[in-house]
């Protein structure tokens, strides 16, 4: 199968067409024509590797490859998703493999294959596409569907199978394709990255948590963050949860954070100096609680006046993080001294 990379080589052709009188300038030529032809060779090998996680011919029975598989890197993703390439950029996307289908019905189904730096990152761009409500299945690490489409998270993979017509076995045909790809993918199955067990189940956007990479809280400075929203107060809160390197790290950006606010007060502090919570005046956010814990930053925004239910609200979710944070000390491997 002839895979269509979308990398234009005419220029190693115009400058191999050019016969230079200098034997230093041909060599020159030579050398820069070989260096694009071994990346335009590389760049088809690596989409071979996602070739593979397509269903074998005529494994979907009633379905056939409609025309050559498609592969966009970072450099030219615009080409194929113009207004949404800067979305997937900004979680280190690495390259996406398009394959349209055909039913004998001539119906008409597409699989997209992103591939992205981290099971973290395809997370974040998987949860960007996902709303309350919508249907869940048991393929991949976690998947939902609407009408026309079934979207997968499995690994560092995001994936995307989307039907055109829908008909009486649409659910069924969007099941078979995703989860024969989900089944090729290898790794996977460590389930939802273990911050999001913090993030209390009562409330709004209940097992609808977000990874932000950008502008979180409105400031190029703050690190990336995990997002959920709930009703505390009658209204509608905003959590954040930032992951730091260490205890250090957290307790330096938690000051920096703070010391840009309008003000800040700690409020509360644990028994042994082990999180600091406060509330303060964030001239993007209006009123937050601020917290920091171990290697964990959190805000709780969208609260005006937050009271003694906020208060509780997030020291529940401090309770939560020390139990992620034991979990993940039992997994982690000894430091070496």
């Amino acid at each position: 199968m002839r895979i269509a990379v979308r990398t234009s080589i005419v220029c190693a052709a115009l400058l191999l067409a050019w016969q230079p009188a200098a034997g230093q300038e041909q060599a020159a030529v030579q050398e820069t024509a070989g260096t694009q032809e071994t990346a335009v060779a590389q760049e088809s090998g690596d989409a071979a590797e996602l070739v593979k996680l397509l269903p074998p011919a005529s494994a979907i029975e009633g379905w056939r490859a409609d025309g050559e598989p498609l592969v966009f890197m970072p450099d030219n993703l615009w080409e194929y998703i113009n207004g949404a390439a800067e979305n997937f950029l900004s979680f280190d996307f690495r390259r996406v493999l398009a394959q349209d289908y055909l039913s004998a019905g001539d119906r008409g189904l597409k699989v997209e294959i992103y591939e992205h730096g981290s099971p973290l990152m395809a997370y974040g761009i998987y949860a960007q596409m996902r709303s309350p409500g919508l249907a869940r299945h048991e393929i991949g690490d976690e998947a939902f569907s609407d009408e026309y489409s079934l979207h997968i998270w499995k690994d560092r993979y995001y994936v995307r199978v989307g039907i055109f017509e829908t008909g009486a076995d649409s659910d069924a045909t969007l099941k078979l394709f995703a989860g024969a790809i989900a089944g090729a993918i290898p790794g996977g199955g460590a389930g939802l990255p273990p911050e999001t067990q913090a993030f209390p189940r009562e409330g709004l956007g209940l097992n609808n948590v977000r990874y932000i990479t950008e502008g979180v809280l409105g400031r190029e400075g703050f690190p990336p963050a995990f997002l959920n929203t709930y009703l505390i107060e009658s209204q509608e809160g905003r959590l954040y949860l930032a992951t730091l390197v260490d205890s250090t790290a957290a307790r330096d950006t938690f000051e920096w954070y703070t010391d840009e606010m309008e003000s800040f007060i700690a409020t509360a502090e644990g028994p042994r100096g082990d999180y600091i919570l406060g509330v303060g005046k964030d001239p993007h956010q209006g009123d937050v609680l601020a917290f920091t814990y171990a290697r964990y930053l959190g805000v709780l925004a969208g609260v005006a006046k937050p009271g003694d239910r906020a208060t509780e609200f997030v020291k529940n979710v401090v309770g939560r993080l020390h139990a992620v944070e034991a979990a993940q000390r039992a997994i982690r491997p000894p430091a070496r001294e």
